[in-house]
């Protein structure tokens, strides 16, 4: 076939796969075999497979970390990454909204299939090991032209000439790359550069930015490379309940009497991954039901601070002022209310609301749902609201916003808004009259 093939590039590809044959032929015959008189065949089996992984240095599929429903996702990847296209390279982004598992899934198909590239790199925590190591991205570069060049020592301390060493060893070599948690075009330009990926090259991207990886400069270049995106959604209800008695109970169900108490924490976690498992290990040592109960209530009034870090890279990734307002406008009023209606209303208070959630989709900060719905996940709502609370936690008329129906009333009818209130929310068919013992009369002057 090589011989036939009239096309230079094809026919040099078929060159540099026979040459791969021929050393993989050589080492074959250079293999030493084992003595096997007198042994039992299952020892002998497990040696040679203890002999393989050694070689392989990775991984074997029967020693990855169980993870829980994401096998539909796994099978599409390995699909994809098994897909010998040598005509042009292909880039897939992993994205979803903090801890909901792209880094943990990323992690898992590489392990599974770097095996079968060999030049491969995973550069894990790219945005965190930025912000907060001196020289992190530096750090990255490094330990990326290192797997694909397999040169150790490069005395350069420049992100702009490291940039430009790795896109010429990119442009010349078919890679197998992960790099995880993107969050910004800079960051990718000066990993993958702008010249190109060698045709057949597998890229892996997670980010909770749905835009960001064609706006990078890959894909101004005349010779696009083929982007596939998935989008990580959360765990089913059943999935949910499994992953938490993993953690809380070191089972796949719950502990007799926890029924109630663990269908309560799953529906608060709303198919969240790292939610289960953290809010699982907080509970694992706590032998009473009652404290579950005290330990959801105090969920609602006050995110768990390792939950709360994963989501807040989200919003603090927004890059305009409006953007943010905009998100705890939605999260506080706006969630299950048409998109159009609510437009008008943001628009109407000088909030840029129709790139706005846009802006928000992309970030995975937002959704559109049926009947053109606002929808968020219940983590993200309870993130937007307790960032208005931590405004003034024990004096609501001093906040920019109130949902609270209680707290809206009180603020009202003792006439404390000074000012600082953007928006308020109010149903008084949700007040506890008795609970209340006052008269329901407001009068309009309250919001002068």
């Amino acid at each position: 076939r090589m011989e036939a093939e009239t096309n230079a590039d094809k026919r040099s590809q078929w060159g540099q796969k026979i040459e791969l044959w021929k050393r993989a032929l050589t080492q074959v015959a250079d293999l030493k075999g084992k003595d096997a008189t007198n042994r039992k065949e299952t020892e002998l089996i497990e040696e040679i497979i203890a002999d393989i992984h050694h070689r392989l240095c990775v991984p074997l599929s029967n020693t990855l970390p169980h993870l829980i429903g994401v096998d539909h996702y796994i099978k599409f990847i390995s699909s994809w990454l098994t897909d010998e296209t040598w005509d042009t390279a292909n880039i897939l982004t992993i994205v979803g909204m903090g801890g909901i598992g792209k880094t943990s899934l990323a992690k898992y198909v590489f392990h599974l299939h770097s095996i079968h590239f060999q030049t491969n790199s995973f550069i894990e925590g790219i945005n965190t090991r930025c912000n907060e190591q001196f020289n992190g991205f530096l750090d990255l570069q490094r330990q990326l032209y290192r797997d694909i060049s397999k040169i150790n020592s490069l005395q350069v301390n420049n992100v702009s000439m490291y940039t430009s060493k790795i896109k010429d060893v990119l442009v010349r070599k078919m890679v197998f790359i992960v790099l995880d948690d993107i969050d910004s075009l800079e960051q990718l330009d000066a990993l993958l550069g702008n010249k190109g990926l060698h045709p057949g090259s597998k890229v892996i991207i997670t980010t909770k930015d749905a835009s960001l990886t064609e706006r990078c400069a890959l894909f101004d270049l005349r010779v696009q490379p083929k982007h596939t995106q998935v989008l990580l959604n959360g765990l089913c209800e059943s999935e949910s309940l499994e992953l938490l008695c993993i953690h809380a109970f070191k089972s796949q169900k719950p502990k007799e009497g926890y029924e109630e108490v663990s269908e309560k924490l799953v529906k608060y976690c709303e198919g969240h991954p790292l939610a289960l498992e953290v809010l699982g290990k907080s509970l694992r040592k706590r032998d009473n039901v009652d404290e579950w109960e005290y330990y959801i209530k105090g969920l609602k009034k006050e995110p768990h601070s390792r939950i709360k870090k994963a989501l807040q890279m989200g919003i603090d990734s927004l890059p305009f002022r409006n953007d943010k307002e905009l998100f705890k406008h939605i999260a506080c009023f706006f969630v299950g209310a048409n998109r159009g209606l609510t437009e008008t209303i943001l628009n109407a208070c000088d909030i840029n609301a129709n790139s706005g959630i846009t802006n928000l989709v992309d970030k995975c900060l937002l959704s559109i749902g049926p009947n053109n719905k606002l929808m968020m996940h219940q983590l993200i709502q309870e993130m937007g609201r307790d960032l208005v609370r931590e405004e003034s936690p024990h004096k609501p008329w001093k906040r920019s916003r109130l949902w609270c129906d209680e707290e809206s009333f009180k603020v009202l009818k003792q006439k404390k808004g000074k000012g600082n209130i953007l928006g308020l929310a109010l149903d008084m068919r949700r007040l506890n009259k008795k609970k209340m013992s006052v008269s329901c009369e407001l009068k309009t002057d309250s919001l002068t």
